[in-house]
């Protein structure tokens, strides 16, 4: 891991604005798994911290996406994706988020986002516009819970009837047109910010690496 790196979404506002651990240099790091730490995810004065994986564009669309930065978004066999989605299957994911839930003393928030994505090289005014899906569930001990569901797209209408983790694989192998549309997927914990961080309660790197963090290693690639 010598080669770890810390990306800010907004480089003015480090205090405030989502954070990833990325275990490579190259920027983006679309293809990796990464650790999150996003306030904007989470009620105020809290962070949802975890594991974000990101399913790119398909090979069959990368016509559409002729430029040099939207040739970044066509996965490729080295995305972290495709072994994500074989481990949801096998139920190793289910086997990291049970061991995190009961580190955690709690069920663990598995959110779920999805939309098209224009080629950022011919980037059209006028094109019509979709907004994104967006679901949270939660989990801890194989069962899926809605939290929120916001489908105005239609994209993950389905995926709210789910009631296991396990299942979930399935449901985006059988989405229609999903070569075209993006997925992002974050596992984790939400935590208190500390007014006071050296205070008796407050956790440092340690404490959260040893009991939020370390069993996403195995997809922290």
């Amino acid at each position: 891991m010598a080669n770890v790196t810390a990306r800010p979404w907004n480089k003015f506002d480090p205090d405030n604005t989502f954070w990833w651990l990325v275990p490579d240099a190259v920027w983006p790091a679309f293809n990796h798994g990464k650790l999150f730490f996003s306030p904007d995810r989470a009620p105020k004065g809290h962070l949802f911290c975890g594991l974000h994986i990101e399913k790119g564009l398909d090979q069959s669309v990368s016509e559409a996406y002729p430029s040099r930065a939207g040739k970044r978004l066509i996965m490729s066999e080295n995305w972290i994706w495709h072994r994500f989605l074989d481990d949801l299957r096998s139920g190793a994911l289910d086997s990291a988020v049970r061991q995190a839930s009961q580190k955690m003393g709690g069920p663990l928030l598995i959110r779920l986002e999805a939309g098209y994505v224009e080629d950022p090289g011919s980037f059209d005014p006028q094109a019509m516009r979709f907004k994104w899906d967006k679901i949270v569930f939660s989990s801890g001990d194989g069962s899926l819970k809605v939290e929120s569901s916001e489908t105005p797209s239609r994209f993950l209408g389905d995926i709210t009837e789910l009631r296991r983790l396990e299942d979930l694989a399935g449901a985006i192998d059988d989405m229609q047109n999903a070569g075209w549309f993006w997925i992002d997927i974050f596992v984790g914990g939400l935590f208190e910010r500390a007014s006071d961080p050296v205070g008796r309660d407050a956790w440092n790197a340690e404490n959260l690496w040893t009991t939020a963090l370390c069993m996403w290693g195995p997809w922290f690639k």
